[in-house]
């Protein structure tokens, strides 16, 4: 029985073409992916310094799952694709996943008025997608913090709602025009707190995070801090050349607008969520991949950090719920202390793409993606059915 077995099973190992060439098997073909990753992540990254954790997913198979470089340079705990790291602004589309499960649980509409749960002059004529879609003109917290904030004191939401209250003056009026807002994402995050009566990051977990199978994922506010399983420190070099910490930074108590911790093995569970729509009703997700608003003006400072990336084709972009979108693809990147993040996603085939550093090296995040997507590329019109 067991040579009838081994006969069976033979002519899967080895092919021949009508010529009697020998032709790589699917499985041969993600071997070379994943060693020409490899050889480019390894060529990049050094193994005793900050390093990355990269994720490759199509059709709903991890492709690719690789950590690069230390999570912790003084324990010299090595980055694996179970490591949680920083996302920076990346997080921004988990903060709007949580307010259209309000939605759709129907405690507030996205047409609401931000003055229905909070009479503050500041948000008069603001509404809830204003503040999703970056359109809202409200004033930037982070530069008057940076100020005029006394840098011993950890800054949380609730701090730059009092300074909200103060009145500080708009960008623009509402729905006039676009600009990236770190504050509408902090009041989304305030908000999803007052309508459901739980903590930020209770609501993220139980609402989004487990829906998602994102066992391991967590916001983290540095005024209340919890134990983060394999976290990654971010690291950036002092004056000395010296890789530095950069996690006690005073603004590292803010969520929403940023501060999500998850590893590549929880994004691709992420990912296949959002593929098979199970997080939201079907009206609520339609909402996350469509132009939510005006396209972003051509002289928006914008477009000179997309053009670093070669898949933009010149297109104009526009901003979904948490995603830039252009063409036939929706990305989104993150910069923080020690932190450059970079997610792509392709809307008509099932391609995801997530390069996660815990360093401040934005040049290398552009290069390791690009050059990931051509291998990518490669892979696939070898593997992919002939249309």
């Amino acid at each position: 029985m067991k040579k009838l077995i081994l006969l069976l099973f033979l002519p899967f190992l080895c092919c021949k073409s009508p010529e009697g060439k020998n032709v790589q098997t699917s499985a041969d073909l993600k071997e070379k992916l994943s060693q020409e990753i490899d050889s480019l992540l390894s060529s990049k990254i050094k193994p005793d310094g900050p390093g990355a954790a990269i994720l490759v997913a199509y059709d709903g198979e991890e492709l690719v799952a690789k950590g690069f470089g230390q999570r912790s340079i003084e324990d010299k705990a090595p980055i694996t694709p179970a490591t949680n790291m920083r996302m920076a602004s990346v997080s921004k589309q988990f903060t709007a996943l949580c307010i259209l499960r309000l939605a759709d649980q129907q405690l507030l509409s996205l047409d609401d008025q931000v003055t229905k749960y909070w009479p503050h002059p500041v948000f008069a004529g603001i509404t809830i997608e204003h503040l999703l879609n970056h359109t809202s003109g409200i004033a930037d917290y982070e530069s008057v913090f940076m100020e005029e904030w006394d840098h011993s004191k950890i800054v949380e939401n609730k701090d730059v709602l009092t300074w909200l209250n103060t009145n500080p003056a708009p960008v623009f009026p509402p729905g006039s025009s676009w600009e990236y807002s770190n504050t509408a994402y902090l009041v989304l995050a305030l908000l999803v707190e007052k309508v459901s009566g739980m903590p930020f990051a209770t609501f993220a977990r139980e609402q989004v995070f487990k829906p998602a199978a994102m066992g391991r994922s967590t916001f983290y506010n540095l005024a209340d801090p919890v134990e983060i399983d394999q976290r990654a420190f971010c690291y950036e070099k002092d004056s000395t050349g010296t890789w530095a910490r950069r996690d006690g930074f005073f603004m590292n108590g803010v969520v929403g607008d940023g501060a999500l911790y998850t590893s590549v093995h929880d994004y691709f569970n992420y990912d296949n969520a959002l593929r098979s729509k199970a997080i939201l009703s079907a009206e609520m997700h339609s909402k996350i991949f469509a132009p939510s608003s005006m396209a972003i003006p051509r002289d928006n400072g914008f477009y000179s950090f997309v053009s670093d990336f070669s898949f933009w084709e010149k297109e104009d972009v526009y901003y979904g719920m948490g995603w830039f979108l252009s063409g036939d693809v929706a990305f989104h990147s993150g910069s923080w202390n020690g932190t450059r993040t970079f997610v792509f996603r392709e809307l008509e085939r099932p391609l995801t793409i997530a390069v996660f550093l815990n360093s401040d090296a934005a040049d290398l995040r552009a290069d390791l993606f690009d050059e990931t997507l051509q291998l990518v590329h490669q892979y696939l019109q070898h593997t992919e059915p002939a249309k």
